[in-house]
C-alpha cells in the first residue's frame, strides 16, 4: 500500500539582500582590516501550503545570488524533508567549485529556511528537528573590542558594553606588545571576575602566536580564537601540543569535513561554526556531533543578522551536555553576541532575540523563533 504524499514542497525561493552602512569614519573590525558596512542575504522559501521559512546566507549582499541558478531547478518542487539529499546532490554535481564559496553560503541559508519552514509546518521549534531540547537557555558572551578607524571609538570606549556579560571577547593580532596592552586594559577595566577571550582572526604564524600566548596568558584568557589562518591545519596541530591557552576556530571553515580535519587529531579545543556559511543547521548538527565524539566544545560564531543568531540558539539548545548532564554543566556552550550596533539583528525582525543576564531564552515557537519584518527587509535593501 502506498501512502499519500502530504509533505509540504518548496514552491518558491526568494533572496532578500540586506545592508547596513556605518561609513568610513565609523569603520571597525579585526587585525586583518576594518569594515564600513555589514551585509547578508536573507533566503526565503515558500511552500505549496503558503508557509514561508527564512534563513541567512553569509557575505556581502549579492554574494550568493549568482549561485541560485545551480540549485533552484532541483529545490523548487522538492519536499522539505528531502533537504539533506538535495544538499549533497548539489555538492556532488558541482564538486569542481569546492566548498569555500557563495554556493555554500546559499545552501546554508536554504538549510536554515527549510528548518524554519519544517518547524512551522509541524508546530515544532527547530531544535526539536535536530535532536531535541537539551537546555532552556543558552549562555552568550559579549563580542567586540574592535580595532576602529576613529581612536575615540577604540577599545577603552567599547569595554563598558561588556558589563552585562560574564564573558567577553576582544580583538588582538597586531603584534605582541599591542596584544598585551589591549588585554591589560580589558583586565584592569573589567576586573578579575570577567572572563576574557581574544581573537587574532588568523593574522599570525605559529611562532608569533606562541609569543603572543606566552605574553598574555598571565592575564587569564579563556580561549585564543583563530590564532592561525584557516588553511594552516598543520600549524593548528603543532600549536595544540604547545598551547598555553585553549584554542578556538571555525568561523571560516565550511562544512563538517573541514572541522573533522581539526577535531579528529585533537588540534582545537573549541569549534566555532558560523551557520550562515558552514552549511546551516544540518552541517552545524554534524559539527556538534563531532565535538561530542572528540570531546571538544561547541561555540557558534555569529556576526550577521538575527537569523544567524536564532539558528545558533537552536543548535546549542539541542547540543547534549556531554560528558556531563545539563543540570551540572561546568561550562555550558557559549554563543557569540556582538555588542556593536547591528540593526540587521535588532531592527530586521518583529521580535528579535535579546540577552538577559548573559543568556538568551530558547524560543518554543515553531521554526527558528524569529520572523523578519517585510517592511524592514525593504528598508535595508541596498540601493
Amino acid at each position: 500500500m502506498t501512502l499519500p504524499d502530504t509533505m509540504a514542497r518548496i514552491a518558491r525561493i526568494a533572496l532578500h539582500p540586506v545592508l547596513h552602512v556605518m561609513g568610513e569614519e565609523n569603520a571597525y573590525g579585526m587585525a586583518r582590516g576594518l569594515v564600513s558596512a555589514r551585509g547578508a542575504t536573507i533566503v526565503e522559501i515558500e511552500t505549496n501550503t503558503g508557509t514561508s521559512g527564512f534563513g541567512e546566507a553569509w557575505g556581502p549582499p549579492g554574494f550568493c545570488a549568482p549561485y541560485l541558478g545551480f540549485v533552484e531547478a532541483d529545490w523548487r518542487g522538492a519536499r522539505l524533508s528531502d533537504h539533506g539529499a538535495l544538499f549533497h546532490r548539489v555538492l556532488a554535481r558541482n564538486y569542481h567549485f569546492g566548498l569555500q564559496n557563495g554556493l555554500m553560503a546559499l545552501l546554508s541559508g536554504l538549510d536554515m529556511a527549510v528548518h524554519d519552514a519544517l518547524g512551522k509546518e509541524h508546530g515544532l521549534p527547530a531544535h526539536a528537528l535536530i535532536g531535541g531540547r537539551a537546555r532552556d537557555t543558552v549562555t552568550v558572551y559579549g563580542s567586540g573590542g574592535y580595532f576602529t578607524a576613529d581612536p575615540a571609538q577604540g577599545l577603552a570606549a567599547q569595554l563598558p558594553r561588556f558589563r552585562d556579560f560574564a564573558c567577553c571577547k576582544i580583538k588582538i593580532g597586531r603584534g605582541v606588545a599591542d596584544d598585551v596592552a589591549r588585554v591589560r586594559l580589558a583586565r584592569e577595566t573589567l576586573g578579575d571576575a570577567m572572563r576574557i577571550a581574544v581573537d587574532a582572526n588568523g593574522n599570525y604564524g605559529l611562532d608569533q602566536v606562541q609569543a603572543s600566548m606566552r605574553a598574555i596568558s598571565p592575564f587569564g584568557i579563556e580561549w585564543y580564537e583563530e590564532p592561525l589562518g584557516p588553511l594552516d591545519e598543520e600549524g593548528f596541530r603543532a600549536l595544540y601540543a604547545r598551547r598555553e591557552i585553549p584554542v578556538a576556530t571555525g568561523e571560516a571553515l565550511y562544512t563538517a569535513f573541514a572541522f573533522d580535519r581539526l577535531l579528529a587529531p585533537r588540534a582545537i579545543d573549541i569549534a566555532q561554526p558560523d551557520l550562515a556559511l558552514c552549511g546551516g543547521l544540518s552541517q552545524g548538527r554534524l559539527i556538534g556531533q563531532l565535538c561530542t565524539l572528540r570531546h571538544a566544545r561547541l561555540s557558534p560564531h555569529v556576526w550577521g543578522t538575527g537569523l544567524g543568531l536564532a539558528a545558533a540558539v537552536q543548535l546549542v539548545a539541542a547540543q547534549p551536555a556531554y560528558p556531563g548532564v545539563a543540570e551540572s554543566e561546568v561550562d555550558p556552550p557559549w554563543i557569540e553576541y556582538d555588542v556593536a550596533e547591528n540593526p540587521l539583528r535588532d531592527e530586521l525582525f518583529r521580535e528579535p532575540l535579546l540577552p538577559s543576564g548573559g543568556a538568551i531564552a530558547v524560543p518554543s515557537t515553531p521554526g527558528l523563533g524569529v520572523e523578519p519584518d517585510r517592511a524592514a527587509l525593504e528598508r535595508f535593501r541596498p540601493r
